[in-house]
């Protein structure tokens, strides 16, 4: 009776309530094209068809064996046609998205486990940024674009409250997240020639090719050149700065992957784990530059994480693919720090299907 006579306290909540409705406004297509810059949400969307896709050709009988790989945007650029071509027999299905980490993964895993979904490989991706807890730079596309409230409450006690903020405030309110500019509005839409139908056509070309590629394409804009070796300098230095500088071990980064693992195991499919290969500059300031590391300790960073990494796959039998540590590995073209260039793409191709080849062939003996 007290909020009926006083009808004013209800005001505040009708105000979230309509900010609410104009920001699932502002998220429509054809609305948020007018502000938006990014391409990023792609990915992520055209995951849901991939996964569609994927479950059909899964029962198909007389189809090639799958792999499927869980990265980031270090692994978006391979090629269907050149994996017939060498390694007939094979398709990739790539669920690497940009900024992909192990909770996104997970995700998809339990799906994967849900509907009894068996590829005949799995390949997951260790990047050591993301087990960063203390990152300048956070990497939070999953929270994002990629994950489901249900997912994160689920596993509500492996999220910081960073995490859960970033969550909220970007999730509930994706105009926080994208922050629309008056001057980009104004300017798309008086120039809709040469901005907006430019950028909507990107976003529908971009969604034909991931669908055409199975979850890989070349994003427009990035990953195009060889950087010469100053400018590679100066990318690797600011790299490790943002990622992983001071650098915290991240026990929960390392439970999703576990957990991952274990599905991969409850469904009978082998698997593996990669770390892609990061460009000489960066991966010397990762082996050699001392930082905080916790507990009033300093070390660098390789050997902070490398030995945990070494004995977890160690303890549980699981192959550990280490691109930056093989002397096989030669190709060391890169379009920035943490970014093989696409002219590598053929070598990394090849360097995870021997591997995966080794695999099958020690699992039949």
């Amino acid at each position: 009776m007290d909020l009926i006579r006083n009808r004013f306290l209800l005001v505040p909540f009708l105000v979230v309530f309509l900010t609410f409705c104009l920001d699932k406004l502002l998220l429509l297509e054809n609305v948020h094209t007018y502000f938006s810059k990014s391409l990023s949400d792609i990915n992520y969307i055209q995951k849901h068809q991939l996964y569609e896709d994927l479950k059909v050709y899964l029962s198909n009988k007389d189809r090639d064996k799958v792999l499927v790989y869980f990265g980031n945007s270090r692994a978006l650029l391979f090629d269907n046609e050149y994996i017939h071509k060498k390694y007939p027999g094979w398709v990739m299905f790539n669920f690497s998205v940009p900024g992909g980490k192990p909770d996104y993964v997970l995700q998809w895993m339990e799906q994967f486990h849900k509907d009894n979904v068996k590829p005949d490989f799995f390949l997951f991706d260790h990047s050591v940024e993301m087990y960063n807890s203390t990152a300048t730079l956070k990497v939070d596309e999953t929270l994002t674009n990629g994950l489901n409230v249900s997912f994160v409450l689920k596993h509500f006690s492996l999220f910081s409250t960073d995490d859960i903020s970033t969550l909220i405030a970007k999730r509930m309110f994706r105009a926080y997240q994208y922050r629309p500019k008056l001057d980009v509005i104004i300017t798309r839409a008086r120039n809709k020639e040469s901005f907006l139908f430019p950028y909507r056509e990107l976003r529908n070309s971009l969604m034909e090719n991931l669908n055409r590629g199975k979850g890989s394409a070349m994003t427009p804009g990035t990953h195009q050149s060889v950087l010469p070796p100053e400018l590679l300098k100066k990318s690797a230095i600011g790299d490790f700065h943002s990622y992983l500088v001071p650098f915290r071990f991240s026990d929960s980064i390392l439970s999703f992957t576990n957990q991952s693992l274990e599905l991969a195991k409850q469904l009978g499919v082998p698997s593996a784990v990669i770390w892609v290969r990061l460009s000489l500059p960066y991966m010397d300031h990762i082996r050699n530059l001392k930082v905080s590391v916790g507990e009033g300790k300093v070390d660098t960073v390789y050997h902070d994480w490398y030995p945990r990494m070494v004995a977890y796959h160690n303890q549980n039998g699981i192959p550990f693919w280490n691109m930056n540590d093989d002397p096989t590995y030669t190709c060391n073209n890169f379009s920035d720090a943490g970014h093989m260039s696409p002219t590598c793409y053929d070598e990394y191709t090849d360097y995870i299907f021997k591997n995966l080849i080794q695999s099958f062939v020690k699992g039949a003996r």
